[in-house]
């Protein structure tokens, strides 16, 4: 069996265990997780591995020193795969925006009224939020695909780091609130926090933290429009704007046939994405109030009903299944890092847990906390996942260790506050860590390094973290 086909039985029993418990599969998906971990071992890099071991032979002595029999060091994996699954899956709602087709009129729009780089900038971080909101990381490359051409229609000085921040800082900011994000369903199941109480808080503040970077874009616009401006009248030269760039640009694009009416006809309007986002967070309030189920397992079993009915509203329901049957298995290939990491900690995170760890973890982080006060305590909680992102852990990875570690009622810590403080922490380190997959993703797409990626977000995320600063003391204050 080949490695996709072996992630994919993995997911699939865990799946079928959650829904149907048997005593079979309580030992199948243990078994599955050693499994999958003894496979990929020797197809991931040196120090993805070693951080494995690490968190292995932690899990592992703690065990022994407790005296644990074979059978729960066994039992002990496979704590991750609800997480896993959720990476797995989500993609796949992605698929009916690229069979509908929507960047063709997104492309359109911008090159007949965008006028000035500063707006350019506004719709590429907006309609990146958007996208983000369902797809996750694959809004990256498909903003970037989109928004590019766009690029050389007007007077930026550097188009990779334009384009990079726009679309690194739209991404980031959904991820505290989106169901479709695994770090949102970690928190949620690990911290018990009900999602229905944080996110009338985090949807505001997240789209507070988008206008204050569009702000920030608009004022460089017009900052540089002014330069220009300067500059034509002490050079004689006429001057020469965003407008009439992008209307001289915009003309011979069209000529070049790069951006016809005729293609964007065949796409979608814009606006269905908007609905579904709308909708696909609404059925999953409804669910989530409804159904006694865990808030991963709701999101990993609604996505892909919802993407089939999008995609039948669009005409190609037989087209989606086409290409989730071609792709499932391509994104499954790409995960084995992922696989080896969360099922590797997964495994510590149990035996923590088994062996009582847990309770000193939480009596020394009670003591920091006598130490520095509780306020400055609930400052300090987004810069652990930050802290963690740079150590070089995926911000999921940090985030699950940091919730299981952390016990909030046992800290005297409000269970919402600490679920906000972790989810915005976590969106920071998206911005900033240069070893997780968003740095990583961009990085290869404008063909840089992803530690100029990472310095490139460095003053806006030091912006956001005083702006969930400022959110931390207000929600303190309030009760």
């Amino acid at each position: 069996m080949r490695l996709p086909g072996l992630l994919g039985v993995a997911i699939l029993v865990y799946l079928i265990s959650v829904l149907y418990p048997a005593k079979l599969l309580d030992w199948l998906v243990p078994l599955l997780s050693i499994l999958v971990i003894l496979v990929v071992v020797s197809r991931i890099g040196m120090y993805v591995r070693l951080l494995g071991m690490l968190m292995l032979g932690i899990g592992l002595w703690l065990l022994a020193a407790h005296g644990a029999g074979w059978g729960q060091v066994l039992l002990s994996f496979g704590r991750m795969m609800n997480i896993l699954s959720l990476f797995a899956l989500v993609p796949l709602i992605a698929l009916p925006i690229e069979l509908g087709r929507y960047a063709l009129r997104i492309r359109l729009a911008v090159a007949r009224r965008v006028k000035t780089s500063g707006l350019l900038y506004m719709i590429t971080s907006g309609l990146t939020y958007i996208a983000s909101s369902f797809m996750s990381l694959g809004a990256m490359p498909m903003m970037y695909q989109t928004m590019k051409p766009s690029m050389d229609l007007y007077p930026i000085g550097e188009k990779e780091r334009f384009i990079s921040r726009s679309i690194t800082h739209g991404f980031a900011m959904p991820t505290v609130w989106t169901p479709v994000t695994p770090i949102v369903g970690i928190v949620v199941e690990m911290t018990g926090v009900r999602w229905l109480h944080i996110i009338p808080i985090l949807i505001p503040f997240s789209l507070l933290g988008l206008a204050a970077d569009c702000l920030i874009a608009f004022t460089l616009s017009k900052r540089r429009r002014r330069q220009l401006a300067a500059i034509s009248e002490m050079s004689g030269k006429p001057e020469r704007d965003d407008a009439g760039d992008a209307a001289l640009l915009g003309t011979e694009a069209a000529d070049n046939g790069r951006m016809t009416e005729e293609g964007a006809a065949k796409g979608a309007h814009p606006s269905h994405i908007l609905l579904a986002v709308v909708a696909l967070n609404g059925l999953i309030s409804l669910l989530e109030s409804r159904l006694h189920l865990g808030f991963l397992l709701l999101v990993t079993l609604t996505v892909i009903p919802f993407a089939l009915v999008w995609s039948l509203l669009l005409g190609q329901g037989r087209a989606f299944l086409s290409l989730a049957r071609e792709r499932l298995p391509q994104h499954l290939g790409r995960m084995k890092e992922q696989f080896y990491m969360f099922l590797c900690a997964g495994f510590m995170i149990t035996a923590i847990q088994s062996t009582g760890a847990t309770h000193v973890i939480n009596t020394a982080l009670g003591a920091i906390k006598q130490t520095v006060g509780a306020e400055l305590f609930i400052l300090l909680i987004p810069l652990i996942p930050l802290g963690l992102a740079f150590a070089g852990l995926q911000p999921a990875v940090a985030l699950a260790l940091a919730a299981e570690a952390m016990n909030p009622t046992a800290l005297g810590v409000s269970v919402e506050i600490a679920a906000i403080a972790m989810l915005t922490g976590a969106a920071a380190a998206f911005m900033m860590g240069p070893y997780n997959a968003t740095a990583s993703m961009m990085a290869g797409l404008i063909n840089r390094s992803a530690y100029k990626v990472s310095n490139w977000n460095l003053p806006f995320t030091a912006a956001y973290i005083g702006m969930v600063t400022v959110l931390l003391i207000v929600l303190e204050l309030t009760g």
